[in-house]
């Protein structure tokens, strides 16, 4: 933490005249040395020690697949409770296959740190932005908290932020790329429900200025993809229907409320508008990802009084980490200097 510490403070003070080759020097010797604290919590930190399920999750649910039995009805390593089950969507299981191949799925934690950093490298074709972004995610307790319990959550935020950086980068609109951003929403939202907040306000304003069949067909469309991805969970058991009694929606769902929900889609939807820009449209995504958790958990503390909102599983402030990509994106270009804030607010 202190080496962090004093390479934040040299990249503050020396910035404007170090040359590129020396922040890639600096963002390499990082990732380096975050692997090699990533590789010594997973090798210390029995998964089972830990009060945290969403490693067990994504591991068990894959047990649960290989060898033939309902994945979604397997209990995680938590003592059994009615929410101990697996959460993520089917495509976000498959996506962590050859992590669980490899003989654990904490090993995608190093995968998605080196995407992230290599997408924001890329994107914004400066070491110096893409070591500020390492610095600010690597000095955050959370962060940490992510590696120490394997938490899959801030990984599926930091690969639905790679893919808005590549869609916007690659120049994929609905006009040049219709089918290809039906298929990719869909993917997205076959992942988890919190990777749809980002890409539909990233995605509204264009959205809004289709044509109107397409404006009907393509929430079809991309509600299609999506679902072909749960057949095979529907139609696992056709005699007991098993997956209406025991399927993801009911665990990512259970802390949803109305009024949030409405309140956050109104809001979003009217600041997606606003957003003309991509910087300006980054930094709605971490205002609604933020707002959303912050509300959902003060209806929770409000519901449930102080004491049982400490102690209750509920209160999981660990899901603030999904606006953190957007955050630190939007942070890490604040370094730009004034002439390349407007090449990146007029593409």
């Amino acid at each position: 933490m202190a080496i962090i510490l004093g390479l934040l403070f040299l990249f503050i003070k020396q910035r404007d005249w170090l040359p590129e080759r020396v922040f890639k020097v600096l963002c390499w010797a990082m990732i380096t040395g975050a692997f090699a604290v990533i590789g010594l919590a997973l090798w210390k930190i029995d998964p089972l020690s830990v009060r945290v399920d969403r490693w067990s999750a994504t591991s068990y649910f894959l047990d649960a697949l290989f060898d033939g039995r309902y994945p979604y009805g397997v209990h995680t390593h938590v003592p059994p409770t009615a929410h101990s089950f697996p959460s993520p969507f089917p495509l976000w299981q498959y996506i962590n296959i050859p992590f669980w191949l490899m003989g654990d799925v904490g090993f995608g934690l190093f995968f998605f740190l080196l995407l992230s950093f290599v997408s924001v490298r890329w994107f914004a074709g400066s070491y110096k932005k893409a070591l500020l972004f390492l610095l600010l995610l690597l000095l955050s307790p959370a962060y940490w908290w992510e590696v120490a319990v394997r938490s899959d959550g801030l990984s599926n935020a930091l690969l639905i932020f790679c893919l808005i950086l590549y869609i916007e980068k690659r120049r994929i609109t609905f006009s040049t790329h219709w089918w290809a951003v039906v298929v990719l929403c869909g993917c997205v939202a076959a992942t988890r429900l919190s990777a749809v907040i980002p890409m539909a306000l990233y995605l509204f304003r264009p959205y809004t200025r289709q044509p109107l069949g397409r404006l009907i067909l393509f929430p079809l469309c991309v509600l299609l993809v999506a679902i072909l991805f749960f057949v095979p969970y529907v139609l696992w058991d056709t005699e007991t229907w098993i997956f209406f009694s025991r399927n993801p929606f009911m665990e990512q769902t259970r802390q949803g409320n109305f009024f949030v929900t409405c309140t956050v889609a109104l809001l979003g939807i009217m600041l997606a508008l606003r957003s003309k820009t991509f910087m300006q449209c980054i930094h709605t995504i971490s205002l609604m990802v933020f707002l959303f958790i912050l509300l959902t958990q003060i209806v929770l503390f409000a519901s449930d009084g102080l004491s049982r909102f400490l102690l209750n599983d509920d209160c999981d402030i660990s899901y603030f980490t999904l606006s953190f990509p957007y955050c630190l994106f939007a942070l890490s270009s604040m370094t730009s200097n004034p002439a390349e804030r407007g090449r990146e607010s007029n593409p």
